[in-house]
């Protein structure tokens, strides 16, 4: 086989993980299309701030998790053909006993302890490009740590990406509309033109009923042009916590993509 002739093999995984992605998408935007949240607005009676604030959100359904498990286990499979196709280049005839991996681990120190018996086989050429990745918590492709450690979530139970986070706000129709109302208090006859602004907030923390989106100025009166818009975000404790679950799984994919190409002298 050529060199391209096994790439096309492990690339059958990442075109399938790219095919979930648009499943994916496609269900997102369906959830939302469902108005799943509802946003309203209360006063402070001691500041007199208004504070805009989530009443409603419907739970994600599951199989937008089932679907983000799907892609990270294609991905994962593509990294593990990889390393056996890897293998197979330098034992040609040979029949794999299914031992051979694309290393991953929690540190440096593990990485170099259990990696060995991973890449047991490979040409050096090989080998020397997986340790040059860094697949490993702290290192330089740390991303491939937690592909793996995501993927082992999947296999036992459901993954959390059902809770919605905070994208961005339009900062720019409030603050039009504070312009607006000091010339009309001014006499001031002109109008402020539309200016969208969005700015993406510094908390990415998971949102429910209840929690507080916004806090406006005192008095501030409720602008009904102003655009809260909110997302799903990938949350496991200790793996990944708030990262917009659509640009995640997208820049994994692109990850294992590239880094698959990097390989292509090893396969020869």
């Amino acid at each position: 086989m050529t060199a391209d002739e096994r790439l096309a093999l492990v690339q059958v995984k990442i075109e399938r993980a790219k095919k979930h992605i648009v499943d994916l998408q496609t269900e997102i935007r369906t959830f939302f299309d469902s108005n799943p949240y509802e946003i309203r607005t209360k006063r402070d009676p001691q500041t007199r701030r208004l504070i805009y604030y989530l009443f409603r959100v419907e739970e994600i359904p599951y199989s937008i998790a089932a679907i983000s498990g799907d892609i990270l286990q294609n991905l994962r499979s593509a990294l593990d053909h990889l390393a056996q196709q890897l293998w197979l280049v330098n034992n040609p005839g040979a029949i794999s006993n299914g031992d051979v991996y694309f290393p991953t681990d929690s540190s440096a120190t593990q990485f170099k302890a259990n990696a060995p018996g991973k890449v047991k086989g490979l040409r050096q050429d090989a080998i020397d490009a997986l340790y040059s990745a860094e697949p490993y918590d702290g290192g330089k492709g740390s991303d491939f740590s937690v592909i793996n450690r995501l993927n082992r979530v999947d296999k036992h139970r459901i993954l959390i990406s059902a809770l919605t986070q905070l994208q961005s706000i339009n900062i720019g129709a409030l603050g039009g509309a504070g312009v607006q109302k000091m010339w009309d208090k001014l006499q001031i006859k002109r109008t402020v033109p539309k200016m969208d602004l969005y700015l993406a907030p510094a908390d990415t923390s998971a949102l429910k009923a209840g929690s507080e989106i916004f806090i406006d100025l005192p008095d501030a009166e409720v602008n009904k042009d102003v655009d809260f818009r909110l997302s799903i975000a990938l949350y496991e404790p200790g793996i990944i916590e708030g990262k917009p679950l659509i640009e995640t799984v997208q820049h994994f994919t692109d990850l294992v993509s590239s880094t698959v190409l990097l390989f292509k002298p090893c396969l020869s």
